[in-house]
């Protein structure tokens, strides 16, 4: 009876410690409408973004609203990736005209602790991916050319819940 309990015991952590493999990325990118608060005065910013495809191509179409711009951002869905493709301040994206070539991988499967890599002159790391009650959160560092940090926690279902920006020295 032991060796079935601790054999039962060892398979529960194996499949424990794999439970961040199943996952796609788009589960922890998602369009909506969001409203965040703080930032410069405390002013906060909102977010309204929507899918659209073109071109045999997924993207996420999101308007940034402030006290005092309005940003597009579009991100380019993959199997393995989100990438931003376009920025623009008062302008509107063509999706028939993005260029790939000059995307910026946000984020990025695997969502193993350590896994790294370089896009735009930015260092992006995993440092954390945790299963909280709320859902499965990944934690994604982006260090600028700068030497400023930026931390981002995605949550499945969810999207983008939390951001710090740690000024370097």
């Amino acid at each position: 009876m032991k060796k079935y309990i601790s054999l039962f015991a060892f398979l529960l952590f194996i499949v424990g410690c794999s439970n961040n493999d199943n996952y796609k990325v788009s589960d922890f990118f998602v369009a909506g409408n969001f409203e965040y608060r703080g930032g410069f005065e405390g002013a906060g910013f909102k977010t309204s973004s929507r899918y659209a495809n073109k071109n045999g191509y997924r993207f996420i179409v999101e308007d940034i609203t402030d006290t005092a711009t309005k940003v597009q951002k579009v991100y380019l869905i993959t199997k393995d990736s989100i990438d931003l493709v376009f920025v623009g301040e008062d302008r509107v994206a063509d999706l028939n005209t993005l260029d790939f070539n000059s995307r910026e991988t946000i984020l990025k499967l695997p969502f193993k602790i350590g896994n790294r890599w370089i896009s735009r002159g930015n260092r992006y790391e995993i440092i954390d991916f945790i299963d909280a009650e709320s859902g499965p959160e990944v934690t994604v560092e982006k260090t600028y050319s700068n030497g400023n940090v930026e931390r981002i926690i995605y949550q499945k279902g969810f999207g983008k819940i939390s951001r710090v920006l740690i000024l370097g020295s």
